[in-house]
């Protein structure tokens, strides 16, 4: 080999060397800039759970007050279904509340169950369900 093939040579394994590196280094950027965006993305999927369960558990209690004050107010109180738009709620999606009178039990306690369903009718719904005893000391 003539001196000037050599040095041609080195040049371009240097080239080729640095060219190596800078894909490696890019690649490596393009994995860490991957995760990155998949651990975003199921942080704000995970955020989207938690809001539609607090917002159904919200509904739950909401059914709770109106159930024992409903109970309260009429003897032969049989429960409802109390459906919620979404703007009446968060704006995100509807909701809705049962509330069913279990049938009397021989106590002298009437029992509630109360059913909350947020978002309604969606694949993802969370349902959240409470049974409650309501003394009949307390019922006109």
């Amino acid at each position: 080999m003539t001196p000037i093939r050599a040095k041609v040579s080195h040049k371009r394994s240097r080239r080729a060397a640095v060219l190596i590196a800078a894909l490696v280094c890019l690649t490596i950027v393009m994995a860490l800039v991957g995760a990155m965006l998949l651990a975003a993305l199921r942080t704000g999927r995970q955020l989207h759970v938690e809001r539609d369960l607090r917002q159904c558990e919200l509904l739950l209690s909401a059914g709770i007050v109106r159930a024992t004050s409903q109970i309260a107010q009429a003897r032969d109180y049989g429960g409802e279904t109390w459906r919620l738009s979404s703007d009446e709620i968060t704006g995100a999606a509807a909701g809705e509340v049962k509330i069913e009178a279990v049938p009397d039990s021989p106590t002298s306690e009437a029992q509630l169950r109360i059913t909350a369903e947020y978002p309604l009718g969606n694949e993802t719904s969370i349902r959240r369900s409470k049974t409650i005893h309501v003394s009949n000391k307390n019922r006109q």
